[in-house]
């Protein structure tokens, strides 16, 4: 744990990782990922907690969510014309790929363009994990498509092939949370200027006794520097299911 890091700003900051992880993994993760995805082992209601917090995020343990009963009738049309047309979509060997990947990261635009294509049904998949969360799957493909089209271009960096996929799975997925984000912020005024309440965080302590001032040593918990406890957390968390629930 860094210094001056409380054991709830720890807490959430290796939840908001286990989530990223399994947004890569295609919205799974197993049990034992979980329980060491913590730098302080999990009592059982902690892992509760992060049950109902990868729940909510349409994440499964140790299988993936059912996306498609989040999906509206014309969200699931969408997809099916969509994915037929990305059924034409030739992919090339593994060789020719890697080949092609390290063409784009070497600036050649035909092999760019390439990659893009190929790339266009792993959008797809990404949008999947972020259905039921205030935006239409139609517009998550479109805004990861234009990030996976922006990506491609900022590929020289990396050290190799193998780490090309990675990068842009990680910028589609960045586009279309902060698309969540911004949609939240049109459709919920309330949410900006929203500051979690203590409550039941108090639970995620490791070690709590009868004789501590919860009220007064937990009161600049919840601000670090002017930014408020949300912040810590992934932009596709809705604030007032956890607010609710108590959690914040």
């Amino acid at each position: 744990m860094e210094e001056n890091r409380s054991p709830e700003e720890q807490f959430l900051l290796d939840m908001k990782e286990l989530l990223e992880q399994a947004k890569r993994q295609g919205g799974k993760v197993t049990e034992e990922e979980v329980r060491d995805a913590f730098e302080t082992p999990l009592n059982e209601q902690q892992y509760e907690v992060v049950r109902n917090y990868l729940d909510d995020n349409h994440v499964g343990i140790g299988r993936a969510v059912d996306i498609e009963r989040l999906l509206t009738p014309e969200e699931e049309k969408y997809l099916r014309e969509y994915g037929r047309e990305l059924a034409s979509l030739e992919q090339p060997d593994p060789d020719v790929l890697d080949a092609v990947k390290l063409n784009a990261m070497a600036g050649e635009t035909e092999a760019q363009n390439e990659l893009a294509t190929y790339m266009l049904p792993k959008v797809v998949d990404i949008a999947k994990l972020y259905a039921g969360q205030g935006v239409y799957i139609q517009d998550l493909i479109g805004t990861g498509n234009m990030a996976l089209m922006a990506g491609v271009k900022l590929l020289a960096p990396l050290s190799g092939p193998e780490e090309v996929e990675g990068d842009l799975a990680q910028r589609v997925m960045n586009a279309m949370e902060e698309l969540i984000n911004e949609e939240e912020r049109a459709s919920s005024p309330r949410m900006r200027s929203w500051t979690p309440s203590a409550s039941a965080i108090i639970r995620f302590r490791t070690s709590t006794t009868a004789s501590h001032n919860f009220a007064a040593e937990n009161a600049a918990i919840f601000r670090f520097g002017r930014k408020p406890l949300r912040a810590l957390l992934p932009r596709t968390v809705c604030p007032a299911k956890y607010a609710a629930r108590g959690v914040i």
